[in-house]
């Protein structure tokens, strides 16, 4: 069999948890054809919701605790870039005779890009933004667009700037500038919607497919926009197209989180205190906002698979599609982003394949799956080796049997703290219990079956206590089998231990 071509598209901050089951959430045509036309992950994890360590992750294949970048930017002094020695994926891909492209958000380090690693393509160090990038102003001379504004009808951090409009280009000029003070909004992009960030990347690497399509080796190619993450900036023919009417009340909007850890508590505080409103029609439009943004930047990757498609190279691709993490908003008592929550709003993620010569159209399967598990199926599809420790698992026995007896029962995520607050945190999923171990606070135990949205924590419910312990059994082993042994890991296995 012919080597495929692998393309892994990966979005960022997908609201997905819920979606599905609540009204209002609308599809994602992109995601649904992929998922339609192969495989559809059920239950699929973010091994840690946080954008620069799970990014780290999708390029070594393991844990953050592992390869060292525990929080966004080297906050609280935790590793900022790599280590020298560190190996990450493409490495054996192009020794295997793949070429490698890596198009869209980084974000796994602070000084050092996807094209420094020998990645082709276009990325920016940390968490990058490319309204201000040369390739992106020579796309916008080449295709005679306008430079781009945005008139903000939202922002959480900054309220007094609702009405304003502002330069994309003149007020991003730099990466931990306006980005970060605009960050919590959203708006009207004044500007066609080819100046969005998503229709300027998937046209590079369409373009780059194109050069590559008729080449004698295959391509490993990354898609990451930026979006859906917030700021929330949306054009015509999207923008005002959901009814935010159509987006009911969170179920846990009201929930003052008495019953979780003092950290949760802390957080929902912050927010309260920088002015979160709970009037729940104040979200809606927001909700909107931010699906209207998810549609956009999914329609975008339309356009990409229709390059493929174009060029005859469907049949013989590997396509990934997933996202980073989820996001909180509206959730836990009214969040905004995702802060150090390991509620199912920022754990869950969709996770679709297509691959005609291995999945069956239309094929789904419940088992726990992560994002860790990416970076060892893309390795063994390509026929290359990888000899460091992978914490993931090669997804392909699923493929043709998703209903298999023989895989993993439960699943651990992990979590290390944000916004230069250091919390750490473990989960083990296993059945429809999730239980969420806090070093030095109050622990959490829910029943999914009854409870989806987490309103009581039965951590000590006695009825619940064989669970308990079976739970945290678990999750000791899946720590020491993943060589998770800081003192931080060591002093909670202590908690788990000892009740």
């Amino acid at each position: 069999m012919t080597r495929p071509n692998i393309v892994w598209i990966m979005t960022d901050h997908l609201l997905y948890a819920h979606h599905q089951r609540l009204t209002g959430y609308p599809k994602l045509p992109a995601y649904d054809r992929l998922a339609q036309e192969g495989i559809h992950f059920e239950n699929a994890f973010s091994c840690t919701p946080l954008c620069g360590p799970v990014r780290a992750s999708m390029v070594t294949g393991t844990y953050p605790h592992r390869h060292g970048m525990l929080m966004n930017d080297g906050q609280c002094g935790v590793l900022a870039d790599f280590a020298p020695d560190q190996k990450l994926m493409n490495r054996p891909l192009l020794d295997s005779g793949y070429k490698t492209a890596f198009f869209g958000k980084w974000h796994a380090g602070m000084e050092r890009t996807a094209q420094d690693y020998g990645f082709e393509g276009f990325s920016m160090s940390g968490y990058g933004h490319p309204y201000y990038a040369d390739r992106y102003l020579a796309y916008l001379k080449e295709f005679d667009l306008p430079e781009p504004t945005v008139t903000l009808d939202w922002s959480f951090t900054e309220p007094d700037m609702v009405g304003e409009t502002i330069s994309l280009v003149d007020d991003f000029e730099k990466p931990y500038g306006a980005p970060y003070r605009h960050m919590q909004c959203s708006g009207r992009l004044n500007a066609p919607v080819e100046t969005h960030e998503s229709y300027f990347l998937t046209h590079i690497a369409s373009e780059w497919v194109r050069e590559n399509a008729d080449a004698s080796e295959p391509f490993f190619m990354r898609l990451d926009p930026w979006g859906p993450h917030h700021p929330h900036f949306v054009a015509e023919p999207f923008i005002n197209t959901i009814d935010p009417a159509i987006f009911t009340q969170y179920p846990s909007f009201d929930n003052d989180l008495a019953h979780r850890p003092q950290k949760h508590r802390d957080l929902l505080a912050q927010r309260i205190e920088q002015g979160r409103s709970d009037n729940w029609g104040d979200w809606q439009p927001v909700f909107a906002r931010a699906n209207e943004h998810a549609i956009q930047v999914d329609t975008a990757i339309c356009l990409f698979l229709d390059t493929l498609e174009a060029l005859n190279l469907l049949d013989n691709t590997l396509i990934i599609y997933t996202t980073d993490h989820g996001g909180a908003l509206g959730s836990n008592g009214g969040l905004v982003d995702k802060g150090w929550v390991l509620s199912d709003e920022t754990v869950r993620i969709p996770m679709a394949m297509r691959w005609p010569e291995k999945i069956q159209p239309a094929t789904s399967t419940k088992h726990f799956v992560s994002n860790l598990d990416l970076v060892p199926t893309v390795l063994a599809a390509a026929g290359a080796d990888f000899p460091t420790p992978l914490d993931g698992t090669d997804l392909a026995p699923l493929f043709s049997s998703p209903n298999t007896t023989d895989w993993r029962e439960d699943i651990m995520l992990e979590h290390h703290g944000h916004y230069g607050q250091k919390h750490f945190q473990r989960q083990i999923r296993h059945g429809h219990f999730k239980y969420s171990a806090h070093l030095g606070d109050r622990h959490e135990l829910y029943d999914l079956s009854t409870d989806l949205f987490e309103l009581d924590n039965l951590i000590d419910d006695h009825t619940f206590s064989t669970v308990r312990d079976d739970l945290r059994h678990r999750l000791v082993r899946q720590m020491k089998e993943h060589d998770d042994h800081s003192d931080e890991a060591l002093a909670l296995i202590e908690e788990l231990k000892h009740g």
